[in-house]
């Protein structure tokens, strides 16, 4: 456990010693930044999660963020799951739908410092997909708290926050996730995050790696891998990773050239 955690305190040291930071997808980790007023950010995504005995894969992931004025942002989330089993047959269906609202309260440009909190409630939608053991029955609902603070060159951002379930254990979450701008069109990323609950069978630390590549227009090419700090015996994520495609819509209309 010490060693454990002696590595995940190395990790964060060398990565904060280059680091820019940046939440949200293709990490785990959020952060206070939201879209501004009028404009979209829209990722789809494919996300890989395996473990031992499971497979879970979101193919794709539909995540859809809309900027209400400068400091809000609202979100719709829904996934289309395919989950194996060891010894069971592959299934798959429509997954969960989330809605969020992310509001940076507190904003400091002096002391380099935004605060925000980004409540988001996860509903089933009406299908079978719990009766089939694809998703977790019952409501949850997440109250976490993200913070950015800039030290020099450097922002740290971190997210805080916990998991309220209608059926099953409460989850606490803990994200810290760190970036390098390596060009004007390449950023490189890392993140170290963590989910506990009372059965520890259920928890899981996990690191990775990735990056945001810029494209044409308003295409941003998103990647990222990593996995748990425990190896297979421990049942937890061996393999997890994102794939996928930001589009950026901004409201700013170009002005015509004068005739």
């Amino acid at each position: 456990m010490r060693a454990k955690w002696a590595l995940l305190f190395g990790f964060c040291l060398v990565a904060s010693s280059l680091a820019f930071a940046q939440g949200g997808p293709p990490l785990i980790t959020d952060d206070p930044g939201t879209p501004g007023n009028h404009n979209w950010e829209i990722n789809v995504g494919i996300i890989a999660d395996r473990r031992p005995t499971v497979r879970e894969y979101q193919v794709p992931q539909l995540d859809i963020n809309y900027g209400y004025g400068d400091r809000i942002q609202l979100k719709y989330q829904v996934p289309w799951l395919i989950r194996g089993e060891d010894g069971t047959a592959t299934r798959s269906g429509l997954g969960k739908s989330l809605f969020g609202v992310k509001w940076r309260f507190f904003e400091n440009d002096e002391h380099g410092l935004q605060i925000s909190t980004y409540p988001q409630l996860e509903v089933d939608n009406p299908n079978h997909s719990a009766d089939r053991g694809l998703v977790d029955r019952g409501v949850r609902f997440l109250l976490p708290i993200e913070v950015t603070k800039k030290l020099g060159p450097v922002d740290v951002n971190g997210e805080v926050g916990h998991w309220f379930t209608q059926y099953g254990a409460d989850q606490w979450i803990f994200g810290l996730a760190f970036g390098y701008q390596a060009t004007h069109r390449l950023e490189l990323l890392s993140e170290i995050y963590d989910f506990k609950t009372p059965d520890p069978g259920q928890a899981d630390t996990t690191f990775d790696l990735g990056g945001r590549l810029k494209l044409k227009g308003p295409l941003v090419l998103l990647f990222m891998a990593g996995r748990s700090f425990r190896g297979p015996s421990s049942g937890q994520s061996q393999l997890i990773g994102y794939i996928g495609m930001q589009f950026l819509i901004s409201s700013r209309q170009k002005t015509p050239p004068a005739p």
